[in-house]
């Protein structure tokens, strides 16, 4: 049966939309995780670690927001459903409006729940969700086309990198996509 993946998706609850219509400016560039009430704590904690880690890795010129929900998907502005989202900033971004990702936490439920994926593999399974997203704003930052080409491997070596390094897992490289 092949079932379009957003509608796939939508099986697992309405997404959480991405709509901040209005444009908040920061002044400063950096990387920044916003969580809602109702993510997990090992969820949360984990993020935390990726993202100050992830900080020394990627040269971030704009204020990028993380945007973590309790979802287990998000939408953009017309986008369909996933796992996490990389809202495209629009042609009239100026410096120092807030560049936005969202991410669907609720995932790491659903991959425990119908997937029967360990806990630490789905939190690992939902940063490589958040490592995907960074490479499209790598993409957009650097003035290319945000196109799925790469992205996948690059977000998988940071993963398996982040694993080694922080956590010290030393067996063999995570599988990628999960």
């Amino acid at each position: 049966m092949n079932v379009p993946a957003g509608e796939l998706l939508a099986r697992y609850g309405p997404p959480h939309r991405g709509r901040e219509p209005r444009v908040i400016a920061t002044g400063r560039p950096g990387f920044r995780l916003r969580f809602y009430p109702g993510v997990r704590d090992d969820a949360r904690a984990l993020l935390k670690r990726f993202a100050r880690w992830i900080r020394d890795q990627v040269p971030f010129r704009h204020p990028v927001r993380v945007t973590v929900v309790p979802h287990a998907t998000v939408m953009g502005h017309e986008e369909p459903p996933g796992w996490a989202v990389f809202v495209i900033p629009p042609p009239e971004y100026s410096p120092g409006d807030v560049v936005r990702i969202y991410l669907g936490a609720g995932k790491v439920d659903v991959l425990e729940r119908d997937f029967g994926i360990s806990s630490p593999d789905s939190i690992l399974r939902l940063m490589h969700d958040l490592a995907h997203e960074i490479v499209h704003y790598e993409q957009w930052r650097d003035g290319r086309e945000v196109t799925e080409r790469g992205v996948n491997s690059r977000a998988a070596a940071w993963v398996n990198r982040f694993c080694r390094e922080v956590l010290r897992y030393d067996g063999p490289a995570l599988e990628w996509p999960p």
